[in-house]
């Protein structure tokens, strides 16, 4: 904890307030810890504290996010709307994070907003930009967009950034398309259902 505490003391110096900072504890601690951490942070005015706890704990996030100044973020290890419900519910998320692969589509990750600008809760979706950046684009509140470089040869189109915000793009769908090099990393293929 105390490495840590160093390295958050650090960033914050370099970076002087002219951008957000968060801290990721993916999953990592338990409930003394995490706020034992979270209170020792609190100076450093972060965005949010990212999955502090299991993700599952609501118990343990709503404590967190009840006695914490910081914001809480989590949300993206689950795969539901009913695991998304009992976080907003319970007060347990300031940032809900939801990822729409994982939960099920575009349909399911829309009934988690709707649920969650009910609650004025701040949205960071997990992961897949390329879906995600339409879908944050509708959502009340402004919103985060996770960006991942290392992604782009998967894609013919980028993502356009400017002045550190995503773009929607205006292309038809979702404006991006599969590149030969998404093929090439292809596992496997399967087939379901019957042929005519």
């Amino acid at each position: 904890m105390a490495v840590d505490l160093k390295r958050v003391a650090a960033v914050h110096e370099k970076i002087g307030g002219r951008a957000a900072m968060m801290v990721d504890a993916n999953q990592q601690w338990d409930r003394p810890s995490a706020m034992r951490f979270g209170r020792l942070m609190e100076p450093y005015h972060l965005t949010w504290i990212e999955e502090p706890l299991d993700a599952y704990d609501v118990e343990g996030h709503a404590a967190l996010a009840a006695q914490l100044d910081t914001p809480i973020a989590t949300g993206e290890m689950l795969a539901s709307v009913l695991e998304h419900i009992a976080l907003i519910q319970n007060n347990s998320v300031d940032f809900i994070q939801p990822d729409a692969p994982r939960v099920g589509g575009i349909t399911q990750f829309l009934k988690i907003c709707a649920l969650a600008e009910a609650k004025k809760l701040q949205l960071a979706p997990h992961f897949a930009m390329e879906i995600h950046l339409h879908l944050a684009a509708a959502y009340e509140l402004e919103p985060w967009v996770e960006h991942f470089d290392w992604l782009d040869p998967l894609f013919n189109e980028r993502l356009e950034i400017r002045n550190g915000r995503m773009i929607v793009p205006q292309r038809p769908g979702l404006g991006i398309t599969l590149s030969e090099q998404a093929a090439h990393w292809t596992r496997g293929t399967a087939e379901f259902g019957k042929r005519p």
